[in-house]
């Protein structure tokens, strides 16, 4: 896909992101922002979101704006009448009920199209796509949108066409991103970046971002690479639009982790103002690390703080305190050697490291049996 011939995004779907961010303690005061929000909503006579957004921010409600905007969209709604176009009115109602941010009433709506069992699947599947993308916009509620994606899987299991099918890749990668399930969202992203054409949901840029964040988790350093050189879109938007992220991937793939380090500073500045990733920013930054310390410590027996802390442009105390951390938590199998001053892995330990790993494994799988046994025997009377 060239980026030239990119869909449009609905202008309503960034008004959520700059929501969100006025939610948050360092932009709740942002004049720009603010006016950038307020002008959006006026534009869209988006007056049910005008009410969500002065009641969720603490905005001072102005009762003669919303009553020219209410009598604009009513008047809209008016002239949604029956034709012989190729899409139902229903949907076209629908559509403009999302777009001027009406929650309860697109809600009712779709949820009534998707049960109706009258229509085709296709046509239900449109209902459900429009259910995932109200979760979206109105706080990102996961809950609905994994709801959503469970409906449609119902639905395509049942003959859904190649488009819904296609469509359906991107909105479960977006849910699978929300739930830190990296491994899946990162394999229905390359799936379906190349053929993408969900732009009612969000830009191709931010499927790109997306991808390149799953994959840089999910896939192993050879992995990495491969995958995104099979992906002429990504690597022409990386080059031209996301150096930032191509960095970052580049900077592990060759082993720079001094510059990693400060990709992923960057990075997270990104992340912790998205609705999608802010509940995660936080473990998406860690397990990046213990990802580029797994990367460098596999390959050396033993290796000085020291020269850890150079590689990695930081402190020794810094890389000590975490080394120790993720060790304790099991994530890295190393230890720290105190007197030496240096890292010692469990490269060419043989036996003794299998037997460490194996012991911790059987430990963790131990407490999830016991775990469960316990949930099934309060509901089994013996």
């Amino acid at each position: 896909m060239e980026l030239s011939a990119e869909g449009k995004t609905p202008e309503y779907m960034a008004l959520a992101g700059i929501k969100f961010k006025l939610s948050l303690p360092q932009f709740k005061d942002n004049s720009q922002l603010k006016e950038q929000l307020l002008q959006g909503i006026k534009a869209g006579n988006m007056a049910p979101y005008y009410k969500e957004v002065c009641t969720d921010l603490g905005w001072n409600f102005d009762q003669k704006l919303y009553d020219e905007m209410t009598k604009e969209s009513q008047e809209r709604l008016a002239k949604f009448e029956e034709d012989d176009s190729e899409t139902p009115v229903w949907q076209d109602r629908l559509d403009y009920l999302c777009s001027i941010g009406d929650k309860e009433a697109a809600t009712v709506l779709a949820t009534t199209k998707y049960e109706d069992a009258t229509l085709t699947t296709n046509r239900r599947l449109d209902a459900i796509f429009a259910l995932f993308r109200i979760a979206y916009f109105h706080g990102c509620n996961v809950k609905d949108m994994g709801k959503a994606v469970s409906k449609a899987h119902e639905l395509v299991d049942k003959g859904g066409d190649w488009r819904s099918r296609n469509k359906l890749k991107a909105y479960e990668a977006i849910y699978c991103l929300a739930v830190r399930d990296y491994n899946k969202s990162a394999e229905l992203f390359i799936d379906c970046v190349s053929t993408f054409e969900s732009y009612e949901l969000v830009d191709f840029g931010t499927i790109i971002q997306y991808c390149v964040l799953a994959c840089a988790l999910a896939l192993e350093r050879h992995a990495l690479q491969a995958a995104l050189r099979r992906q002429g879109a990504a690597v022409q938007a990386l080059r031209s639009r996301f150096p930032e992220l191509r960095e970052l991937v580049e900077s592990l793939h060759e082993c720079r982790y001094a510059d990693f380090m400060k990709s992923l500073a960057w990075v997270e500045t990104q992340i912790c103002v998205d609705p999608v990733f802010r509940p995660h920013y936080q473990h998406y930054v860690r397990e990046a690390r213990i990802k580029a310390y797994v990367q460098l410590l596999r390959a050396y027996r033993s290796l000085s703080l020291d020269n850890i802390a150079d590689t990695f442009g930081v402190t020794r105390e810094f890389v000590e305190e975490e080394i120790s951390t993720f060790t304790a938590a099991g994530r890295l199998q190393c230890r720290i050697d105190a007197v030496a001053g240096c890292v010692v892995t469990g490269a060419g330990r043989g036996a003794d490291a299998d037997r460490s790993q194996l012991y911790q494994a059987t430990i963790r799988e131990g407490d999830l049996l016991l775990n469960r046994v316990k949930k099934l025997a309060s509901v089994i009377n013996f």
